[in-house]
């Protein structure tokens, strides 16, 4: 049995995440989605996420291809490999040949797991809603968002 690992923070759901669980499932026999608690993502990313973990979590135990939802503590993603065993950790595309995608792969050979890149959907990120929705905002109430 082939167990797939797909992180994320799954901040404001959209079909890139729809996209690279669907692919993940159809490559594994048993697909764990990372959810990154809202902790992670502020470290990761500088600040908080829009929808927090608990609703976060509830969305994607809600896509039928997942079998099982764990929060994503760590950028290092072996410690969530001691947590919870994978085979295959898969990332979208867009890591495929950057130093961090080079670096995943080599933790991922440490503990005996590889990484496998699926394509990325260039189209929508949780990051461009984020900006087209504070821009959104900004125009409305240009006083209001700092």
């Amino acid at each position: 049995m082939i167990v797939g690992y797909v992180p994320g923070g799954f901040d404001m759901l959209h079909v890139g995440h729809l996209n690279i669980l669907t692919v993940a499932a159809q490559r594994c026999d048993h697909l764990i989605a990372g959810v990154a608690t809202d902790e992670s993502l502020e470290r990761m990313k500088g600040r908080s996420p829009i929808v927090p973990l608990v609703e976060r979590m509830a969305m994607v135990t809600a896509m039928r291809m997942v079998d099982t939802v764990v929060p994503d503590f760590d950028q290092d993603k072996r410690l969530a490999w001691h947590r919870n065993p994978f085979d295959v950790l898969f990332k979208g595309s867009d890591w495929e040949g950057t130093d961090k995608g080079r670096r995943l792969e080599a933790e991922m050979a440490e503990v005996g797991a590889r990484v496998i890149y699926l394509p990325y959907t260039p189209t929508t990120s949780s990051t461009m809603l984020r900006r087209t929705l504070t821009q959104q905002v900004a125009a409305r109430h240009p006083q209001e968002v700092m």
